[in-house]
């Protein structure tokens, strides 16, 4: 009884400290640049892990198999999608970036059907797809409908945001393919790889910020936003793979927006206009109709 509920424990748990994540990143964004959040977080999250396998005794693998796989979960799951969605945030509400992550399901449906051939391709998920397409349609097309224009930050955001959710999906199929590895394994090595290469890239692209700046406030969320929604998040995130697949993690992504805008009304006073109601409505029918496929 206990084994049949642990997947749905733990997605419950990922769906409250990664819904509460879009607020907080939008709270650190006012202090620190998005590709040194992205970098602060993962390295935090790598550090924790490091730390517990060190308290442990483990030791980290050093196969070329494990490392090429944490290499390209790494950059497709934490580097690139961390980067772009802190940027995309700068310029859309944090209750829009949580429902535009609803795409994920859909995206990660059909990469399991061409990479892993686990998933049926039917009618009902095909329907689903439409509703879910729909439903985005309508967020981007009908959010903020007079300031938006194909030059617009705030269309550029959105887009960004869809990148780096394509990336999260095709990480997460990516991730069942090495199941053998165990799950803490995984995570302490793609995030190692993505501090790495997250460190360059901020290097590169933004100055470095005076970290003594800070005030307690930003410097607890980010401490808070290295250790959960990265550190621990991802043990959980390549169990629940092992367990149930990446199309029942990909539903975490259905339910972060309920938790992720309660949290941006009340924390950052946004508001829920005609659009972003009408949207969640056709995402949320496309996913009755991709589980109901599944009975």
């Amino acid at each position: 009884m206990t084994k049949n509920f642990l997947p749905l424990f733990l997605l419950i748990f990922l769906v409250i400290i990664w819904g509460s994540s879009f607020s907080t990143i939008k709270i650190i964004l006012t202090a620190v640049p998005p590709l040194w959040i992205m970098f602060s977080r993962i390295a935090l999250g790598s550090t924790v892990l490091l730390l517990w396998f060190l308290l442990k005794g483990r030791a980290i693998p050093l196969s070329k198999e494990f490392w090429v796989w944490s290499f390209i979960i790494g950059f497709l799951g934490f580097t690139l999608p961390f980067s772009v969605i802190a940027w995309g945030q700068q310029y859309i509400p944090s209750s829009l970036t949580a429902i535009l992550m609803g795409i994920n399901p859909i995206l990660t449906l059909i990469l399991s059907y061409f990479l892993i051939k686990d998933e049926e391709i039917t009618s009902s998920k095909i329907l689903g797809i439409i509703f879910g397409f729909l439903g985005l349609i309508l967020l981007i097309s009908l959010n903020e409908l007079k300031t938006i224009n194909i030059n617009s930050r705030f269309l550029i955001g959105q887009f960004a945001v869809l990148l780096g959710t394509s990336s999260y999906a095709l990480a997460t199929v990516l991730a069942k393919k090495v199941s053998h590895i165990p799950s803490v394994d995984r995570a302490i090595g793609s995030l190692i790889c993505a501090s790495i290469m997250g460190l360059f890239i901020a290097l590169v692209f933004e100055p470095l910020p005076n970290l003594l700046l800070l005030d307690t406030k930003i410097i607890l969320l980010l401490l808070f936003l290295g250790i959960l929604p990265t550190g621990i998040a991802t043990v959980v995130w390549f169990k629940i793979v092992d367990l149930k697949g990446p199309i029942f993690l990909s539903m975490v992504n259905y339910l972060m927006p309920i938790w992720a805008l309660i949290l941006g009304i009340n924390l950052l006073n946004e508001s829920i206009n005609f659009a972003i109601i009408s949207g969640l409505v056709f995402i949320f029918s496309g996913i009755w109709l991709i589980q109901k496929s599944k009975d």
